[in-house]
């Protein structure tokens, strides 16, 4: 899109421009022009004021007539010359401010060369007696001497210190300076806007400061408006139509005030540049209609703000001039917020943005991306993963944190919500006389979600407006869901008659199954989702009567419109739809034959952009995974419609597994619980050739999760497989498959096999490493990989030797090539922590010091975003213990301190992961203000290290009840000895005593 002002925006800047004129009079008298640039500071042309008693000096501003004053002239006097010389600038301070107006916004530099300009002022030569305000347009011709030319207009007396509008820029670059040729179209000068900071240091900046995003001008200028619709869409209007989806989506009921929003808005405005934030929670918390509020309010304040669209960003045919849209928009000076909305499905779109962000981005940006997902987990690991491959990591995840928003309101009850949402539906529904039943406060506190909630409190409304009695449901969006397909049903009749294809039970409950479609295949237009659906009928129905499918497109499309274009909306929220697809699967008749059903809604193959093809079916297999209970919160345990999905997508894998079988990996990589979809396409990986093997191994994840038991397989597959090639290329992808179907098994728990296969990749490595230096590293991880399973394994001797070895090799790579990737560095961290581990188990104390000493400096090399925190932590408490081993008591207490402090920046930013491992590095720290005989900063770490393990879950590990034993049975002898905890003892003695019956 264009960066310059034109059509409406270029006519509201005149209209600004107009508003901030002055006409300067003396005595009555016209003397010229002059425009505000403060609210109580305005320029003009010093031979406009010179000369004139300042007492008699008046502006008009808006009509209204103002005493001013003059602060400065240069030239102080006009000299001998026919014309005032340059700069001809005069300062005035109006003497009561225009307290409505901001003042133009001055430009940076002059004109350049051709620019279109139009001028603001006064003038007697209208076609009404008087001074009028007048307009000239005029051509930059270039420079002279220290003016600048302008040509094409005729400039007559009493534009002399006006404002020059830059119609390319938007702001005014110099003042008119007039013609000594009125009556020719010879133009005249204008003296360039830099000039003005000769005239008055710090004008310049007292300007610009007070134009910013957010100020109309600013927007104005920039074209704000423009670039929000071109980016994410007009601003969203509250969700239109009556269905009871509808009522329950984003935007139907007022925004109810949360904390969350304060701290995101904190987030935004911070200084420091955290770009990530994770806002997760379960489904219904009310992730979506958090976000969206904090767009709009950000918007209000000058932002470009918004959710980014999958067709725009995800399609590959209009994702590079989004991208474009959106560095202009960055260039442009606006603060932007992004949001992606279930991010575990949009990973690309992200490593897409950022990675053009990082290559493209201009100097002193503001931007941040919100990301919404159920879960904290992997989608972290996935995103690092992602980010590494395009080797922005260090960048793009500096500062990245996470928010848990919790399923419920903490500001307000959920009885009074429930009531508040009552009342509104019945004023949306227009039904005054329905009254509220009194259970339903009561039945609002069982809810496990805002959406729960309100879903509870528009099913007593529908229900009572029908003229039913309500009851109590455990599951209310259940019974919304039901409404839902009501009003599809009469719909329906009222549109295709009583008749036909969808008379009858069979019918309604087919009618249920093709309504269920568009919320399966998303984004599809008019002519895909009617061929989609005909073919649907056709395959899954096939006993039933052939539908209209043209007239039924027009039925959900008069039901759910879609912003784009003639496009079908999917049901929402999007917990309402995962229930439509168990209640679909779950009844033989709504899915027909489910094999075929499914079939056909993962056809991509008539889709016209060949390129979106594989997306789509990505995201109908993530909302069939969310359906199945993928996701960490949702989770429908026993569902009927769980065997039929099941048995329907293992049928579908078995016969289209080059499709499916990679798909639902990708899908599974990035789910907190995709144990279900491996159990799916585990028996096509058992016996399949290797093509679809190597296939797979392209999307198994490298990092622990739910498809480590799947990864293991292909892999070890991979591995039986005969390898005709033996050539070192052949030999260093064997032994790169070694090393990840090792930690792949060490994570299924088969440890055995795990240090078998990692002992088979050292050997590989070895030889490499023979034959050319450069498998060094490969060599060196192999052996770390090797010495940590040896390690837990109990094998403590063999563990050592393989870790020295290995970090005598990272030592020779950091010597040869000290520029080295980030995640080199960290490996070589990490195989120092293991060392000086085992160093410090087999008393090698000082050698473990300095292998810890050296882990932190490396730690430390490598930037935050690509830091692996978890081995830092461990870098640092080991060289604490070292330390206070050694007697170094002082030194030992500064490394624990760091660990402590690094650990409560990390729970600041990701607690979910981080909160639960606090304890036991303040109970650390404190044992060694202990031995430090530092009894009260111990007794003061150690209860803060108790009361924090006090608030986390109940832990069954025997380790961590000792370990919580021994700190409240120190505490407890502490607040003996010590007078100012005396009265401290029975709490401890209390919370001793809970653990105690909870162990027994």
């Amino acid at each position: 899109m264009t960066d310059s002002p034109h059509g409406e925006p270029l006519e509201r800047l005149r209209v600004l421009t107009e508003r901030n004129v002055l006409g300067i009079w003396a005595d009555g008298t016209f003397c010229g022009t002059g425009f505000l640039v403060t609210p109580d500071t305005a320029l003009t042309c010093a031979h406009v004021v010179a000369g004139r008693e300042e007492s008699s000096l008046t502006a008009t501003v808006e009509g209204r007539s103002v005493p001013i004053e003059v602060r400065r002239l240069i030239p102080a006097t006009k000299g001998a010359q026919s014309t005032y010389g340059f700069p001809d600038l005069a300062e005035l301070r109006l003497l009561q401010p225009a307290s409505d107006l901001r003042g133009v916004w001055l430009g940076n530099s002059a004109p350049t060369q051709a620019a279109a300009v139009s001028v603001h002022g006064f003038s007697g030569h209208t076609l009404e007696p008087g001074v009028q305000p007048d307009t000239l347009h005029l051509t930059v011709a270039g420079r002279s001497g220290r003016f600048v030319r302008l040509q094409w207009d005729q400039v007559v007396q009493g534009f002399s210190g006006g404002p020059v509008l830059d119609t390319t820029t938007g702001r005014v670059c110099g003042v008119l300076k007039a013609s000594r040729h009125e009556k020719g179209m010879s133009g005249g000068w204008l003296i360039p806007i830099d000039a003005v900071e000769e005239l008055s240091p710090g004008l310049l900046g007292r300007n610009h400061a007070a134009h910013r995003a957010g100020t109309v001008w600013f927007d104005v200028a920039r074209n704000r408006e423009g670039r929000q619709a071109a980016l994410f869409g007009p601003d969203p209007a509250p969700v239109s139509g009556n269905t009871p989806a509808q009522l329950l989506a984003r935007g139907a009921m007022p925004f109810v005030e949360r904390p969350e929003l304060d701290e995101l808005k904190d987030w935004c405005y911070e200084a420091d540049d955290q770009l990530l934030r994770l806002l997760y929670a379960p489904g219904g918390s009310g992730k979506t209609r958090l976000a969206a509020e904090l767009c709009r309010q950000l918007r209000e304040s000058g932002w470009i703000a918004g959710f980014a669209d999958r067709e725009c960003l995800g399609n590959p045919v209009h994702r590079h001039q989004w991208l474009e849209d959106f560095t202009g928009a960055l260039g442009a000076e606006f603060p932007c917020l992004v949001v992606f909305d279930y991010a575990q499905a949009r990973l690309d779109d992200i490593s897409v943005l950022m990675a053009h962000i990082h290559r493209y981005r201009p100097d002193g940006i503001t931007l941040r991306v919100l990301l919404l997902a159920r879960s904290e987990e992997p989608l972290w690991q996935a995103l690092k993963e992602e980010f590494e491959a395009r080797y922005i990591e260090d960048w793009a995840l500096r500062g990245a944190s996470s928010l848990r928003l919790p399923s419920t309101l903490s500001t307000k009850d959920p009885g009074d919500l429930a009531g508040e949402a009552f009342g509104e539906f019945v004023r949306l529904l227009g039904c005054p006389w329905v009254r509220m039943p009194s259970s339903l406060a009561r039945g609002a506190a069982r809810q496990d979600s805002v959406l729960g909630i309100l879903a509870a409190a528009l099913d007593a409304v529908l229900t009572l407006r029908q003229g039913d009695e309500w009851k109590e449901s455990d599951d209310p969006l259940a019974r919304i869901c039901r409404h839902e397909i009501s009003g599809w049903h009469k719909l329906l009749e009222d549109r295709l008659g009583t008749g036909g294809a969808f008379a009858g039970r069979t019918g309604r409950l087919m009618a249920e199954g093709l309504l269920l479609v568009p919320t399966l295949a998303r984004g599809r237009d008019r002519g895909e989702l009617t061929a989609l659906l005909t073919a649907v009928r056709g395959a899954a129905f096939p006993g039933q009567p052939p539908v209209n499918a043209p007239a039924l497109h027009g039925c959900l499309r008069a039901l759910y419109p879609s912003a784009e274009g003639d496009h079908v909306a999917p049901l929402e929220p999007d917990r309402l739809g995962e229930i439509l697809v168990r209640r679909v699967l779950a009844e033989p008749e709504s899915s027909g034959d489910e094999v075929a059903y499914l079939r056909k809604t993962l056809d991509v193959s008539m889709l016209r952009e060949e390129r979106s093809r594989p997306g789509a079916v990505l995201d109908t297999l993530d909302v069939l995974a969310r359906a199945r209970g993928c996701t960490t919160v949702g989770r429908v345990a026993d569902h009927p419609a769980h065997a039929v999905l099941d048995g329907a997508l293992a049928q579908l894998v078995h016969d289209n597994p080059r499709v499916l079988v990679p798909a639902l990996v990708t899908v599974g990589a990035r789910l907190p619980h995709a144990e279900i979809l491996a159990a799916l396409v585990q028996p096509v990986l058992e016996t399949c050739e290797s093509d679809l093997l190597c296939l797979v191994e392209q999307r198994l994840p490298r990092y622990p999760s739910g498809l480590s038991a799947l990864s293991a397989l292909v892999l070890q597959r991979l591995l039986a497989m005969t390898d005709t090639e033996s050539d070192d290329s052949s030999v260093h992808v064997r032994m790169q498959r070694l090393r990840r179907c090792s930690l792949r098994l060490e994570e299924s728990g088969n440890r055995g096999d795990a240090v078998r296969t990692a002992d088979e990749a050292v050997l590989l490595s070895r030889d490499l490493v023979r034959k050319s230096a450069r498998y060094t590293s490969d060599y060196a991880a192999a052996l770390h990989n090797l010495s940590l399973l040896r390690h837990r394994s109990g094998e403590t001797q063999a563990a050592l030797g393989l870790s020295v070895e290995a970090v005598s090799l990272y030592r020779q790579l950091v010597a040869t090539a000290p520029h080295m990737r980030h995640r080199t560095l960290m490996d070589m961290a990490g195989a120092l922590s293991l060392l000086a581990l085992l160093r410090l188990g087999d008393a090698q104390v000082n050698g473990a010091a300095r292998d810890a000493a050296e882990g932190v400096m490396r730690c430390e090399q490598v930037p935050e975003g690509a830091r692996d925190d978890d081995v830092y932590l461990a870098c640092l408490e080991t060289l604490a213990e070292c330390r206070h081993r050694t007697g170094l008591t002082e030194e030992a207490l500064a490394w624990s301190l760091q660990a402590v402090e690094r650990l409560e920046d990390l729970v600041k930013l990701r607690p979910g992961r981080y909160v639960a491992r606090l304890p036991e590095t303040l109970q650390r720290h404190g044992f060694g203000l202990l031995r430090a005989e530092k009894y009260r900063e111990a007794y003061s770490v150690l209860s803060r290290a108790a009361m924090e393990r006090a608030a986390l879950p109940s832990r069954t590990s025997p380790r961590l009840r000792e370990e919580q034993t021994l700190v409240l049975q120190v505490l407890t002898q502490l607040s003996d000895e010590l007078d100012d905890f005396r009265n401290d003892r029975s709490s401890w003695l209390q919370m001793k005593n809970m653990l105690d019956g909870r162990t027994n």
